[in-house]
């Protein structure tokens, strides 16, 4: 059952991509705005989950008020924000391809602010991911030639991003529990979202109601109802085995994309994709030993 319940969780994930491509590169709704549905309709899920008791999640944001502020900003404002304005220029596969190469960020931060010790294979790990990176931002093996290659990197900020949010929201999921943790980061984060397609006048349900729509498919199936499979997996696999499942996000997005978008993909993105596959697989060898 834990099986079923992981691919179907990374499989909504891997439709998060390719239905906001298409919403966002044709102009329907604004990638503010899109986000802001996204993670509106995720709370207002979430809200089954944490029994609508607000004062519960209200004593837990006051407790750890500049941790939620850090994790709503970084994992839900930015990486949001850096993510569908990738998929105005860039294809759904790229972004999905380098927004899942967030696990060498995480090694990398953890280096170097909290000071864990980084071994022979996760240092490896690192440059090979690295490098995995630039070339599926480039489109070719020319890493040191930058002209006009920079659209692809809001899919690496949004990465980083995800990274800060999944180092520092380690503490308070496992203080407060998974479902409270996202639930004020996602209330907390939809608000900055708010504020800023206020201040810069966008028109919020977007130019047809399929932008509104996606929205809101957004944040009940891939955020709502795939966190949500993905937490209740872990009841029937353990961690590390589990975590494999999520690098098949950018197969699928690849696959949706060729079936619904007609993207095509090139062979040098495909072995930048095994490259940064296998830097994660490196950077994963510790924790797998650890939990033997």
């Amino acid at each position: 059952m834990g099986y079923i319940f992981a691919l179907i969780a990374v499989f909504t994930w891997g439709s998060v991509f390719v239905i906001s491509r298409f919403v966002i590169s044709n102009n329907i709704i604004d990638p503010f705005c899109l986000a802001f549905w996204r993670f509106f309709g995720a709370w207002i899920f979430l809200l089954f989950f944490i029994k609508f008791d607000f004062k519960k999640v209200f004593k837990i944001f006051k407790n750890d008020f500049l941790t939620f502020l850090l994790l709503s900003i970084s994992g839900i404002y930015l990486m949001s924000t850096f993510i569908f304005l990738s998929l105005k220029t860039t294809s759904a596969s790229i972004s999905s391809i380098l927004m899942n190469s967030n696990p060498i960020f995480v090694s990398l931060i953890t280096f170097i602010f909290l000071k864990e010790k980084i071994s022979l294979f996760n240092f490896i790990g690192v440059i090979i991911g690295f490098l995995g990176c630039a070339i599926v931002i480039k489109g070719d093996i020319l890493i040191f030639s930058w002209e006009n290659k920079f659209g692809n990197l809001w899919s690496l900020l949004a990465a980083i991003c995800w990274a800060i949010y999944t180092v520092l929201g380690e503490k308070p999921t496992k203080k407060y529990g998974a479902f409270e943790t996202t639930f004020i980061a996602s209330f907390i984060g939809s608000i900055f979202l708010f504020l800023t397609v206020i201040i810069l006048k966008l028109n919020i349900l977007g130019e047809k109601v399929t932008g509104f729509l996606s929205g809101i498919y957004l944040g009940i199936v891939p955020t709502g109802i795939g966190f949500t499979l993905w937490f209740k997996a872990f009841n029937y696999i353990k961690p590390t085995s589990l975590a494999p499942f999520q690098y098949l996000t950018p197969i699928i997005t690849i696959f949706l994309s060729l079936l619904i978008l007609k993207e095509k993909i090139s062979s040098i993105i495909i072995f930048g994709m095994f490259l940064i596959f296998f830097s994660i697989f490196l950077t994963q060898i510790p924790l797998l030993k650890l939990n033997k």
